[in-house]
């Protein structure tokens, strides 16, 4: 009797440690998988990509890759240095792409709000890099940001920075503020490396504003020689003959008056100037027959409304 009621036992015990065994193993199949699923997951939705990866995207110039890596890297790491430069540098560079105003102003928005971060974040040896983007950045914002512009230009000049057009910017964001002066002195540093026709009607625009007409007239005529473009040329020829006016040399000025219609028959601003030049000599009939077909040329040419007295 003492030996079935130990069967008994032993084979409910057996039959227990079998249940027990097989409901451990159920719970570590679940856990497994659920560690399995999550692990999947989480490689899925929150691995970050790495700034190797993004280097090498920098690299090759895929500047939306780069802003959208970046991106994701700042959700979970919103005070990286790097991320943040990085994120402003392809933002900058894919606004100059854009043919969208819209979607551009949003690019350069966004340019200068993560290299203003980046400048507080980032190490001291980056930060030339930072303000001559951001500093280009602001010159594309505009006037109202032309301080701001010249600021970071300035540093990223000083920092050591040596980019082809960093000269160029500066001056434009010189000349956009009213220093002609500073602007004068980078766009000469421009030409020493890009002589270009640009550069050199920019310093002319420039002595123009100073009240150096004799440097301004010596680039204007420097900026004819060496352009190929037909419309700079008459911007040109337009402003020496004002300034020749101005020196009292209305003979000279026609000339260049009569050179803008040989390009350009339809030019107000050069039928406006030959409107002057008979002014001078004291022909009004002729003058205000060269502003009437300056007006119908250009009906909203200020200073010729002004000539006719239409207001």
């Amino acid at each position: 009797m003492k030996s079935r009621q130990y069967v008994k036992v032993q084979h409910s015990s057996k039959t227990h440690i079998v249940r027990y065994a097989l409901l451990f193993l159920c719970v570590a199949l679940i856990v497994a998988g659920a560690l399995f699923f999550f692990a999947i997951y989480r490689a899925r939705y929150f691995r970050l990509p790495s700034l190797n990866s993004v280097y090498g995207d920098w690299e090759n110039k895929d500047y939306a890759e780069v802003y959208e890596k970046t991106a994701q890297i700042l959700e979970k790491r919103p005070m990286d240095g790097t991320a943040l430069a990085l994120h402003g540098f392809a933002a900058y560079y894919l606004f100059a792409e854009q043919t969208d105003l819209s979607v551009g102003a949003d690019y350069l928005t966004a340019a200068v709000v993560h290299l203003r971060r980046a400048l507080y974040l980032t190490k001291d040896k980056d930060i030339p890099k930072i303000a001559y983007v951001l500093g280009k950045a602001y010159y594309q914002q505009g006037y109202y940001y032309a301080d701001l512009a010249v600021k970071y230009l300035d540093e990223a000049y000083t920092g050591g920075i040596e980019a082809a057009d960093l000269s160029e910017f500066r001056g434009m964001a010189a000349s956009l503020l009213g220093d002609t002066g500073k602007a004068i002195e980078a766009f000469t540093q421009a030409l020493a490396a890009n002589p270009s026709d640009f550069v050199l009607y920019a310093v002319a625009e420039n002595y123009k504003k100073k009240g150096d007409i004799q440097n301004a007239k010596l680039y204007f005529f420097e900026t004819i020689k060496k352009t190929g473009d037909a419309v700079l040329e008459i911007r040109c020829r337009n402003q020496l003959g004002l300034l020749l006016l101005d020196e009292n040399k209305p003979e000279e000025a026609l000339e260049q008056f009569n050179a803008v219609l040989e390009k350009n028959v339809n030019s107000a601003d050069a039928h406006y100037g030959i409107g002057l030049v008979y002014e001078m000599r004291g022909d009004m009939i002729k003058a205000r027959y060269e502003w009437r077909y300056a007006i119908r040329l250009n009906p909203i040419h200020a200073e010729t409304r002004a000539k006719l007295n239409i207001n």
